[in-house]
């Protein structure tokens, strides 16, 4: 699958400091792959140190992840946060 509109939602704050809540069928595999949200760049001018609550693997056992995004140039990558 590929990254959807339709499911992510911006929580608040502004370019560099956004939350966002995204919820996908694909597993996380795919959804920390590079390129994977660079639609939302167009759609949420999604930034970098923009953090991304993922909910993956939806319908089967769901899990959640905390990601940060980094763009360069429009081609978004995101690495996963440790939390201490």
């Amino acid at each position: 699958m590929a990254y959807s509109t339709s499911t992510m939602r911006l929580m608040g704050g502004v370019p560099g400091q956004q939350l966002f809540l995204y919820r996908t069928a694909d597993l996380l595999s795919t959804t920390v792959a590079s390129g994977y949200f660079d639609d939302a760049y167009d759609h949420y001018n999604l930034s970098t140190g923009d953090i991304i609550i993922v909910v993956y693997a939806f319908g089967g056992t769901q899990k959640l992840i905390s990601l940060v995004a980094t763009n360069t140039s429009g081609t978004i990558t995101t690495t996963k946060m440790d939390l201490a």
